[in-house]
């Protein structure tokens, strides 16, 4: 239905963004891939998904189209929605998501809160072949720039990956305690490493 917005990036969380098109702000479920592409008050063009679940809709967002196009290939196996799709190129760019998938890498794909050995199994058996046909940026082209945020952003993003609030600030604490935490003000960092644990 809607193919992509062009506007202005209004909001910008790590998993959440709004762009402004003509007056209408449009709410958006984004990776931190793609979080990392927008920058505030810039006009940018944001490839979509509308995904409705028991009639309930929300707008996925998209830096790129062939990220947009391995989301489509992502939702389309059973027993994913739109959660584990944003987690899994949130916690893999979309080349090594892709490499992963094509090479059966199931400890990779496991490594994402929430995916587990039969969805990853699944994942790889049904889109292996599907993975060698995208268009995506070559894996050393795939890097992100770093987001330095807060701690309250990654659990903000958590949230909206679909932990509970109380859940998501005891593992972002946890991790942030931990011996090889990364930076407090790094929320990519964060919620990579929460996404893992």
């Amino acid at each position: 239905m809607y193919d992509h917005l062009l506007g202005e990036v209004v909001e910008k969380q790590t998993s959440r963004a709004v762009v402004r098109c003509n007056g209408v702000g449009f709410e958006l479920r984004i990776s931190l891939h793609s979080a990392s592409e927008l920058r505030l008050g810039e006009q940018k063009q944001v490839f979509t998904i509308l995904h409705v679940v028991d009639g309930m809709p929300s707008l996925l967002g998209f830096a790129t189209r062939a990220e947009r196009e391995l989301a489509r290939r992502l939702l389309a196996v059973s027993g994913v929605g739109p959660s584990i799709a944003l987690a899994l190129l949130s916690v893999h760019a979309p080349t090594e998501l892709a490499q992963a998938i094509a090479h059966g890498d199931i400890a990779a794909l496991k490594a994402v809160k929430g995916v587990g050995q039969k969805t990853a199994e699944r994942l790889c058996l049904e889109l292996r072949d599907a993975m060698q046909k995208l268009d995506l940026p070559p894996a050393d082209a795939a890097g992100r720039p770093p987001s330095h945020r807060t701690a309250d952003d990654a659990i903000a993003a958590l949230v909206t990956l679909g932990y509970s609030e109380k859940d998501a600030r005891e593992k972002v604490d946890k991790v942030r305690r931990g011996t090889a935490a990364p930076a407090p003000d790094d929320t990519e960092a964060l919620v990579k490493a929460v996404l893992q644990m």
